[in-house]
């Protein structure tokens, strides 16, 4: 039996965000033959008041094989 049922993500609260303390953004070009390619990475830190985080117990189960070491 294929079940294939679409879960649906909770909409958001309406608060709104709020405004970063600080951002950056760096830029890195690579060239390949003809082409230039630019990756751009940005950033942002944002103060957020605090609040507990709930506690999600994980269930360990049978533990696996070990990796065998490459030499």
């Amino acid at each position: 039996m294929d079940d294939k049922k679409v879960v649906p993500f909770p909409i958001p609260d309406a608060a709104p965000e709020p405004d970063p303390f600080a951002q950056r953004r760096q830029r890195v070009i690579l060239s390949i033959g003809r082409q230039r390619l630019a990756f751009d990475f940005y950033s942002q830190i944002t103060k957020l008041n605090p609040a507990p985080a709930p506690v999600i117990p994980i269930d360990p189960g049978k533990p696996g094989k070990p990796r065998k070491s490459r030499k």
